[in-house]
């Protein structure tokens, strides 16, 4: 045989493995993307799969599998958990092109679902409104009655968040989830693709839910009607199988809830059963909640002792989340950065020339442009160091001015009223409450035992803002002060610092940061990080 023959059959062979081990290669990313389906139903943790699913979906987009949709909706999952919006915008864009008539409609369904609950979180109502309604047309295909009865009720309970997000038609909130739960009560008991403890997960679910939207965003609220979801949720926990997770869920808005209405007795009680929970599940952000609950019920039960138990708890288990995430963090940051390096060095030498051209044509240009950018940033960065150093003499300027303007408050509101918030609202700032991410003048009101019209009036006249403003400027006042005294918050991602003082995405704290400041976080921290010796040598001489 001539030696091109051989060639020739040695490229057959090897073409006929390659097909091969590409169709088991797909096989076992489907067995391994379910393997990672099941972890996270089973711990509620998506953060440890994120780089995982990455890099499958990266494969699958390589070799054209099929199962690429599915990879794509499932990191999308995990993005969403992490409220990540801007990810799951740009792989739902990616996947769109995905999309063919043999594409599972409830996958597609869930997909759009996603896109518009991230295009809500960050403003855009319009598109958010558009990818619902797309969402609801694929669930229209999807055939089998139980399954549809299912992706519906899921469709129409985040659904309910759009009219939240918009602040307008508050009350198609609760017709949203009251019709995601009936949705959900249609789904057969018997011989149905959706099992039962799938159906009892959502229905207790949406009636956690149902009873937040009774308790604090119906207008007055309905306390009673509220304690009918949560106990009808409780009683189906008692008699069927649903998730860990979810029924530990359950408990931590059966504990709000019964804290919120000062019977701190089930307080305790619905969160000392969440623990227990907790433990098998091992969810410190639920500890959290629960600790929470637990100081501050038996407080108001006068029982310092366990009060200031679960509050010390409550300290240490804050600094090992801080320590856990930054080295969870640091530890992704760093593989990815290795990855990318790779890719970055492969194609480096195709297009170093190219490279070099446009470096010597717009070098000056760029040279010229971040010397005075720089300039002005410094600036910036002086006046606000100057201004958490000169803190303390600020506040007591402050409580003077406060003392001077009493006379703008109206006569309506008496004295010792007035005397009354101020003193609670000096406290909840000292509890730095204002990190809660959902805090809202209606939830501080009720917190404060006051209404909402005294408190506008109290904030507007003695700290000069209106509420948002005065959220925000503590907000950031404390970020600020946090990088200033702490070095291992300038190593924190802009999206863990964004959630540590309460915004729930990092473009609103990027808003709200540089409103407050003239400066980004970015341009904070990097001229913290500059100057790091002479901070750090002068900071104790004010602190």
């Amino acid at each position: 045989m001539k030696p091109h023959k051989y060639i020739f059959l040695f490229f057959v062979l090897n073409l006929f493995t390659l097909i091969k081990s590409q169709k088991v290669s797909e096989e076992q990313l489907k067995n391994e993307l379910l393997q990672i389906q099941n972890k996270i139903g089973n711990t509620g943790i998506v953060n440890n799969t994120i780089q995982e699913l990455e890099k499958k979906y990266k494969t699958a987009k390589e070799n054209k599998y099929d199962v690429t949709f599915l990879i794509g909706v499932e990191l999308m999952r995990a993005y969403s958990t992490l409220d990540n919006t801007e990810k799951v915008i740009e792989i739902s864009s990616d996947l769109e092109k995905y999309i063919d008539e043999n594409t599972s409609p409830q996958e597609v369904s869930i997909m759009y679902k996603m896109r518009a609950r991230s295009f809500g979180d960050l403003g855009f109502l319009e598109d958010s409104h558009k990818a619902y309604q797309t969402s609801k047309i694929y669930l229209k295909k999807i055939k089998n009655s139980d399954v549809r009865y299912y992706y519906s009720s899921l469709f129409y309970s985040n659904y309910s968040s759009y009219f939240d997000q918009s602040k307008k038609q508050s009350d198609s909130v609760g017709l949203c989830l009251l019709k995601g739960l009936s949705e959900a009560e249609k789904i057969s008991d018997k011989d149905s693709k959706i099992s039962s403890k799938q159906k009892y997960d959502l229905i207790t679910s949406i009636q956690a839910n149902l009873t937040l939207y009774y308790l604090w965003i119906m207008q007055p609220g309905d306390p009673k009607t509220a304690e009918k979801y949560i106990l009808k949720s409780l009683e189906i926990a008692k008699s069927r199988k649903i998730s860990p997770l979810n029924e530990m869920n359950l408990y931590r808005t059966a504990g709000d809830f019964y804290f919120d209405q000062k019977n701190n007795n089930k307080a305790i009680y619905y969160a000392q059963e969440g623990l227990k929970l907790e433990k098998r599940i091992s969810s410190p952000f639920s500890r959290e909640i629960f600790y929470e609950v637990l100081t501050e019920a038996y407080l108001a039960q006068n029982n310092t002792v366990e009060g200031k138990k679960y509050s010390q708890l409550l300290t240490k288990l804050k600094d090992s989340i801080k320590i856990a995430e930054k080295h969870s963090v640091n530890k992704v940051t760093t593989e990815i950065k290795k990855e990318k390096d790779e890719e970055k060095n492969s194609t480096l030498k195709t297009y170093l020339y190219i490279f070099l051209i446009i470096i010597i044509l717009v070098g000056g240009g760029i040279w010229y442009y971040w010397k005075n950018k720089n300039k002005i940033l410094q600036q910036k960065f002086q006046k606000l160091i100057m201004k958490i150093k000169h803190e303390a003499e600020i506040q007591n300027s402050e409580e003077e001015k406060e003392e001077e303007e009493t006379i703008k408050i109206p006569k309506t509101i008496a004295e010792e009223t007035i005397n009354q918030l101020l003193n609670k609202i000096s406290k909840f700032e000292k509890t730095e409450k204002y990190l809660k991410n959902d805090i809202t003048i209606a939830w501080l009101a009720s917190h404060l035992n006051t209404n909402t019209k005294y408190l506008s009036e109290i904030i507007k006249n003695y700290k000069n803002k209106n509420f948002n403003s005065y959220i925000n400027s503590l907000r950031i006042k404390y970020i600020t002060k946090k990088l200033y005294e702490d070095a291992i918050y300038r190593e924190y991602k802009i999206s863990y610092l964004a959630e540590v003082c309460g915004y729930a995405t990092p473009r609103v704290f990027l808003n709200a940061f540089k409103k407050e400041t003239g400066l980004t976080p970015s341009d904070f921290i990097e001229n913290m990080r500059k100057e790091k010796i002479t901070v750090d040598t002068q900071k104790n001489q004010y602190f």
